[in-house]
C-alpha cells in the first residue's frame, strides 16, 4: 500500500493510539483528524465554524487540551457518513494542519471553533478510530522561488482577480489590495482558491498540488476558463436586452404614431397589421371553426410581436387560411343538352364514356349535394384525351379546372402536406390546388393515378384514400392547416393507363371507366375535325393555305404512327405544317406581299416530307404458311399483333423457347406441347415423332418481353401447323388461353386486339366463347369488317385456322412425317 492512503482498520491493529517514543525527534506529527465536507480551508485562511457531536467534535476537543493543533481533510458530503460510522475508509494524501484560535462549546451540544489553516500535510497513516482519529502526518512546507517567469504569472493571476471582480462587482477593495500584496506564489494561489471561481474539484486539486507554482498555474487556468465564461454570459446578456430594447422601443414608436394619427384626423387601423388581419377575418366567409383558429393565431403573432421568429411562420399560415375558398358557390344549372354539345365538340367517338358523363350530370342537376359525387377513373391507352375529357366535364359545368400530375409522387406530404414544425412547410397539392382556383367546387383531375410510388417517406395512395373517399372528403385533414377542410363539393377524376399498379382499396373509391384505343376511321374523323384545324392555327397558316387529305391521313396513321391514341399522329401533322409554314414564309421578295398559294398534301406528297415509312402497314402473313400463326397482345400503347413460329428439328425431344418470353406464356407452350402429345393420334402425327424431334418455339422481336396466356391457342395452332403440314390462313388471328384438354377459356384487352387485327388487315378473328358478350362493346367499324368467331375448344380452332387440305412440306433437315388425312368435325 502507498504512503498516499492508509486504511482506517489497518491503523486499528496498530495499538490503542499512543504517540510512539521514537517518533519524537523525527517532524512526523501524530494529530487529531478532522473531517469537514466540502469547504475547503487552505493554509494562511481564519475560518470560523459551528461543529456538531461526533469524531470531529472529540478530535478538536482534544487538540484544544493538547497544542491545539489538528489535521482537517475535505471529503464529498456524501462520504461523510462513512467517516462518522466505523467503516474503513480511505484518508486522502494531503490535509491542512490547521491552528484552534478558539474553542467554545454551547448549550445545545454544539462547539463554535475558529481556525486557521497553517501548512500542508502528507497523511501517511491512520493510528486511532476511537473516540476519534488520530493520523500520522508530514508537513509540506512551501519552497520560496524567483524568477522573470514567476513573477509575471504573479502579475497575471492578480490581473484576472482584478477581472473578475470587475465583473462580479460588490467585492471589498480591501480583499482586493490584500491579493496584491501577496507576493510568494503558494501564498497567491491558495488565497484565490476561495474564490467564487473554483469549486470544490478546483479547490481540491489546487490542494493536491504541492510544488507552489504549479498550483498557481493550475489557478491562472481555472480563472482562465471562468473568466472566458463570464464574458460570454455578459455578451448574451447585452444581446438580448438589445432586442428586448429594440422591440420596445419599435412598440412605443408605433402607440405614438397611432395617436398622433388619431388627434390629426387620420387614423387607419389599415396600417396596424395586427388589427388588419383581424379585420380580414371578420371579413372572411368560413366555418366558425376556421375564423377561431386563426383569431387564435393572431393572438398568438400580437403576443410574441411581428420581429419574433415565429412571426413569418405564423403570418405565412394565416395567408392560406385567408386565401382559401370556404364559402360555397352558386352555379348555373346544368344543361344536358349543353354538356352534350360541349363532349361532341372537343371529341370525337367515345360514344360510351360520354354517355356515362352525361348521365353524371344529369344526376348532379336532378339530386344536388342530396348524393355524394361518384369519383370518375378514366384508364386507358396514352394520347385516348383521357384528360381533355376532365376539361370538357369542366367547360360544360361552367366549373374551374384543375389538373395535377401524380406521375412519379412518392412523398405523402405531397398530398397530406408538412406539419409547421418543418422549415418550409407547405400544405399538400390539394390545398394548395384549391388557393390557386379560388374554388371549392372545381373539376380536380388526378393525372397518372396509376404511376405513384412508395417509399420510406410513406404511402401517398393511402392519402389519397381520404381524398377520394366521398364520405370521408368533407372533412380533409391537410397535416398544415391542422382543420378540416371540405372537398365533397369537388368533381374528382382520376386517369390511370393501367389499373394493376393502383391498390385496391383505392380502386374500390373509384368507378373505373375503359378507354379503348381509335379505329383508323375514329383517327380519321379526329384528325379532320380536330388536330390538323388546331395544328394550322398555331402554325399561323390560314384554312386556304393547307389542306392534308383524308389519304395523306389515312398513310400517316398506317405507315408513320402505331399507337392506340392520336398523340404521335398530332406529332406528325404538325411537321408537316412546319414544312409547309416555311414554304409560305418563304414565298415572295423580302416585304413584299405574301401570295396565299394553297399547298395540298396527298398520300404520295407524305413520304417527300417526312422520309419513308416507319412502320409496315398490315402486318398479316402475305402467303399461307406452315408453323406460323397469328396472335394478338395487349400492350400500354393499345393492341398489336404477332406472329408465332414453330419448326421442328431431327433430335431427342426438347423444347427450345426463344423471343423474350415470359414464364406465364413458357407454361402455355408447354401446355400446347402436352395437348398436341395426347392428340397425336387424332391428328395423325406419328407416336415417335416426339422422341425424334425437337420443338422451337420462336415468337419474333425478341427483344420485346412477352408475357400472358391468351396466347395459348395460337401457340397450340402453330404446334399442330408445323407438325402435319397443313398451313395456318394468313387472315385468320387469335386469342385466347388453352387447358390440357383443348378447352379455350376467356381473355382480357379484347377491344384492343381487335384494333390490332382490324389495323393489320385481318378478316378473320377467333376469340373465347366467354368474351362474346364483349363483343357489343367493340367499334361498329371493327364489328362489320372482322368476322368474328366465338370458340369454345381448339376443334374449333383447327376448323377455322388451318386450310382443310395437306400440302407438301419443302424437305427440312430431317425426315418428314407425312400423317394420314384429318378429319375435323
Amino acid at each position: 500500500m502507498s504512503n498516499a492512503t492508509r486504511h482506517l482498520d489497518d491503523a486499528a491493529a496498530r495499538g490503542d493510539g499512543s504517540m510512539p517514543s521514537d517518533d519524537l525527534d523525527t517532524e512526523e506529527r501524530f494529530l487529531p483528524l478532522v473531517v469537514l465536507g466540502e469547504m475547503v480551508i487552505m493554509p494562511h485562511m481564519t475560518i470560523p465554524l459551528q461543529v456538531p457531536q461526533g469524531k470531529s467534535y472529540r478530535a478538536m476537543e482534544r487538540a484544544w487540551d493538547e497544542d491545539h493543533e489538528v489535521l482537517l481533510i475535505f471529503v464529498r458530503e456524501g462520504e461523510l457518513e462513512g467517516y462518522k460510522s466505523n467503516q474503513p475508509q480511505q484518508l486522502p494524501f494531503t490535509g491542512v494542519i490547521a491552528r484552534l484560535e478558539e474553542f467554545a462549546k454551547l448549550p445545545d451540544g454544539t462547539a463554535r471553533v475558529i481556525l486557521e489553516g497553517l501548512h500542508r500535510a502528507t497523511i501517511k497513516s491512520a493510528i486511532q478510530i476511537q473516540p476519534f482519529y488520530r493520523v500520522n502526518c508530514l508537513p509540506v512546507y512551501d519552497i520560496d522561488e524567483d524568477g522573470m517567469e514567476i513573477q509575471a504569472l504573479m502579475d497575471t493571476v492578480k490581473q484576472q482577480v482584478d477581472e473578475f471582480v470587475d465583473h462580479l462587482g460588490e467585492v471589498p477593495q480591501e480583499a482586493v489590495q490584500f491579493v496584491h500584496r501577496i507576493e510568494r506564489p503558494g501564498h497567491l494561489a491558495d488565497i484565490v482558491t476561495w474564490g467564487p471561481a473554483f469549486d470544490f474539484k478546483d479547490r481540491l486539486e489546487v490542494l493536491n498540488t504541492l510544488d507552489p507554482v504549479d498550483r498557481l498555474r493550475k489557478a491562472n487556468m481555472v480563472l482562465a476558463r471562468q473568466l472566458e465564461l463570464l464574458k460570454l454570459r455578459a455578451k448574451i446578456q447585452q444581446d438580448t436586452k438589445e432586442v428586448l430594447d429594440q422591440s420596445q422601443r419599435e412598440y412605443f414608436l408605433r402607440e405614438q404614431m397611432r395617436v398622433i394619427r388619431r388627434e390629426l384626423g387620420e387614423d387607419d387601423d389599415s396600417d396596424d397589421p395586427i388589427d388588419e388581419l383581424r379585420r380580414k377575418v371578420a371579413e372572411l366567409v368560413a366555418p366558425d371553426y376556421v375564423k377561431s383558429q386563426a383569431l387564435h393565431e393572431i393572438k398568438r403573432l400580437a403576443q410574441q410581436g411581428m420581429n419574433s421568429p415565429e412571426a413569418g411562420v405564423i403570418r405565412t399560415y394565416l395567408d392560406w387560411i385567408l386565401n382559401l375558398p370556404w364559402a360555397e358557390e352558386e352555379h348555373a344549372e346544368i344543361s344536358i343538352a349543353e354538356a352534350q354539345k360541349v363532349l361532341n365538340e372537343d371529341h370525337f367517338g367515345l360514344e360510351r364514356v360520354k354517355e356515362r358523363i352525361l348521365e353524371f350530370l344529369a344526376v348532379r342537376k336532378l339530386a344536388g349535394n342530396k348524393m355524394r359525387s361518384p369519383i370518375l377513373c378514366f384508364v386507358g391507352p396514352p394520347g385516348v384525351g383521357k384528360t381533355s375529357l376532365g376539361r370538357s366535364i369542366a367547360r360544360a359545368l361552367g366549373r374551374q379546372f384543375i389538373r395535377t400530375s401524380l406521375g412519379g409522387v412518392r412523398d405523402e406530404a405531397e398530398i397530406r402536406g408538412h406539419r409547421r414544425t418543418y422549415i418550409g412547410a407547405m400544405p399538400g397539392r390539394v390545398v394548395q390546388g384549391m388557393k390557386s382556383v379560388k374554388s371549392n367546387s372545381p373539376v380536380y383531375v388526378l393525372d397518372e393515378v396509376d404511376k405513384v410510388g412508395t417509399d420510406f417517406r410513406g404511402d401517398p395512395t393511402s392519402a389519397l384514400l381520404e381524398v377520394l373517399d366521398p364520405e370521408q372528403n368533407n372533412t380533409f385533414s391537410d397535416h398544415y392547416l391542422e382543420i378540416p377542410f371540405d372537398l365533397s363539393r369537388v368533381i374528382f377524376i382520376a386517369t390511370a393507363n393501367q389499373l394493376d399498379p393502383i391498390p385496391s382499396p383505392l380502386r374500390d373509391r373509384m368507378e373505373i371507366i375503359e378507354i379503348g384505343g381509335y379505329t383508323e376511321d375514329e383517327k380519321l374523323g379526329i384528325a379532320r375535325g380536330f388536330l390538323v384545324p388546331k395544328q394550322r392555327e398555331f402554325h399561323g397558316l390560314k384554312t386556304g393555305q393547307l389542306e392534308i387529305t383524308d389519304g395523306a391521313v389515312l398513310k400517316l396513321v398506317r405507315e408513320y404512327t402505331r399507337e392506340a391514341g392520336v398523340r404521335n399522329l398530332e406529332r406528325e401533322l404538325a411537321t408537316l405544317c412546319r414544312k409547309v409554314a416555311r414554304k409560305v414564309a418563304s414565298d415572295g421578295d423580302p416585304g413584299a406581299e405574301v401570295v396565299l398559294e394553297t399547298y395540298v398534301i396527298d398520300t404520295a406528297d407524305v413520304p417527300t416530307y417526312l422520309g419513308p415509312e416507319r412502320f409496315s402497314f398490315g402486318l398479316a402473313e402475305e402467303h399461307d404458311e406452315v408453323g406460323v400463326a397469328t396472335g394478338v397482345a395487349w400492350t400500354s400503347t393499345g393492341g398489336d399483333i404477332l406472329s408465332i413460329e414453330v419448326l421442328p428439328v431431327k433430335g431427342k425431344g426438347g423444347l427450345l423457347l426463344t423471343g423474350q418470353l415470359g414464364d406465364v406464356m413458357k407454361e402455355s407452350a408447354q401446355a400446347a406441347v402436352s395437348y398436341v402429345r395426347s392428340k397425336a393420334d387424332q391428328l395423325g402425327i406419328d407416336s415417335n415423332y416426339f422422341e425424334e424431334h425437337n420443338i422451337h418455339i420462336h415468337v419474333p422481336e425478341g427483344a420485346v418481353p412477352k408475357d400472358g396466356p391468351s396466347a395459348g391457342i395460337t401457340l397450340t395452332t402453330a404446334l399442330i401447323s408445323a407438325m402435319t403440314g397443313r398451313t395456318v390462313r394468313r387472315d385468320v388471328a387469335m386469342t385466347g388461353e388453352v387447358t390440357l384438354r383443348g378447352k379455350v377459356l376467356g381473355i382480357g384487352g379484347l377491344k384492343e386486339k381487335t384494333l390490332a387485327a382490324h389495323r393489320a388487315g385481318i378478316r378473320t378473328f377467333i376469340l373465347p366463347k366467354e368474351n362474346a358478350k364483349d363483343i357489343v362493346e367493340l367499334p361498329e367499324k371493327v364489328r362489320q369488317d372482322l368476322t368474328l368467331i366465338p370458340v369454345t375448344s381448339m376443334d374449333e380452332v383447327l376448323r377455322v385456322a388451318l386450310n382443310p387440305i395437306a400440302v407438301v412440306v419443302p424437305p427440312l433437315p430431317i425426315t418428314p412425317v407425312v400423317p394420314p388425312p384429318v378429319v375435323v368435325h
